[in-house]
């Protein structure tokens, strides 16, 4: 993914893999509105390939008004620290970009973040389907809210 993106005359680094729970809330918010999870889990009744599901996804990001958010979820301007207010405010920016070498690079952006996506949750239902596999040790806990602690 693009380390670095200068949009609207700023620069902007892009999230690291692990980020606070609000930052977290609002790219997944932005990312619900824009329909990403009934595409992602074919609750829409389309059962889709996964390029199919990639090509969906970005055209319900673009249709939804909400790819400058996500932008603005994704992106910190460098000297900053990332906030709801900052980003709400710089997807309003963003939003209004008509430099055509902006508008190529923030649609690269959410391209890359996609493909990002996919490969994460891919990743992460393999790993998922390893650990279903892995029996529970003799010293497996339960836990005050009754779920197990191996």
């Amino acid at each position: 993914m693009i380390e670095t993106i200068t949009l609207d005359g700023r620069k902007f680094t892009c999230m690291q893999q692990s980020l606070a729970a609000n930052r977290d809330d609002y790219i997944i918010a932005h990312l619900r509105l824009a329909g990403a999870i009934e595409v992602l889990h074919d609750l829409d009744g389309v059962k889709r390939t996964q390029e199919m599901r990639s090509d969906d996804l970005l055209t319900h990001i673009f249709l939804s008004d909400r790819t400058h958010h996500i932008l603005a979820g994704c992106l910190t301007e460098e000297g900053k620290v990332w906030n709801r207010a900052e980003a709400d405010a710089n997807a309003a920016r963003f939003a209004g970009i008509t430099d055509t070498v902006e508008k190529l690079a923030m649609g690269k952006f959410i391209v890359e973040f996609v493909i990002g996506f996919f490969a994460v949750r891919e990743a992460s239902s393999e790993f998922s389907g390893k650990l279903a596999k892995v029996p529970p040790t003799k010293n497996a806990m339960q836990s005050s809210s009754g779920i197990a602690i191996n």
